[in-house]
């Protein structure tokens, strides 16, 4: 028997269904989301401290790319990207979001923010806009570069049922959990695809699952996650 409830197979599968087939506002879509084509994430700049913003969105885009197997690297150009990441102003938010997303509002109480824009279930485009004001003020600078950019792989849903993990606003975790990393390689094994419903995600689900706890990976996850760059950045590694 697993020695934590998060590594349970049966938790697993409903944390997967409830953070990547449910939405975090409007209606469920209850189809599987991920995406086929190379990430390539542009970082547009309104704020000082590029240099330290860059590494540590760079440290999570590397280890977002170790878990997944997915293609995921940042580029100079807008026009090469097909993830763009805001860094701003608060006062500045609600403008370039709008801009960018036909003038869709801001849902209250939200302090960072991310869409992605998806075709049968293959996202195609993404975007994240973080107040880098705000959320440094609130300590949460860090938490929003990791939420956002974890989300739009495909686990866009936030949760309180699924513990311990970025995607629970009530958690404490900063960097991505033991959970978070076998819930992303759960989505991008080759065997989900875009497009699929509940019942076809944990029928395949429960046999990717089985085989990542044969081979380790779950029992192992907790440890395996604490080597990402950002938690050796952060003080957290070991």
């Amino acid at each position: 028997m697993a020695a934590e409830r998060w590594q349970q197979p049966d938790y697993i599968l409903d944390s997967l269904v409830e953070v990547g087939l449910r939405a975090e506002h409007g209606p469920d879509p209850l189809i599987l989301r991920k995406w086929r084509q190379p990430l390539r994430v542009y970082i547009e700049h309104r704020v000082a401290e590029r240099s330290l913003h860059e590494q540590l969105v760079d440290a999570h885009l590397t280890q977002l790319a170790q878990i997944t197997g997915h293609s995921i690297q940042r580029v100079g150009s807008r026009a090469d990207a097909n993830v763009e990441l805001l860094l701003l102003r608060q006062q500045d938010l609600l403008s370039a979001w709008q801009s960018r997303t036909e003038g869709e509002r801001i849902p209250e109480g939200t302090l960072c923010l991310a869409k992605i824009w998806a075709r049968g279930g293959e996202i195609r485009r993404a975007l994240v806009a973080i107040p880098v004001d705000q959320a440094s003020q609130h300590g949460k600078l860090v938490s929003c570069i990791v939420e956002e950019l974890t989300q739009i792989l495909g686990l866009p849903n936030d949760s309180e049922k699924v513990f311990p993990s970025v995607f629970n606003d009530r958690s404490t975790d900063q960097l991505l959990s033991g959970l978070d990393l076998v819930l992303l390689k759960l989505l991008y094994d080759a065997r989900l695809q875009p497009g699929m419903g509940p019942e076809q995600v944990r029928q395949i689900g429960m046999r990717v699952i089985r085989e990542l706890a044969a081979d380790g990976v779950i029992a192992d996850a907790a440890r395996q996650v604490r080597e990402g760059e950002l938690y050796r950045m952060l003080g957290y590694g070991g």
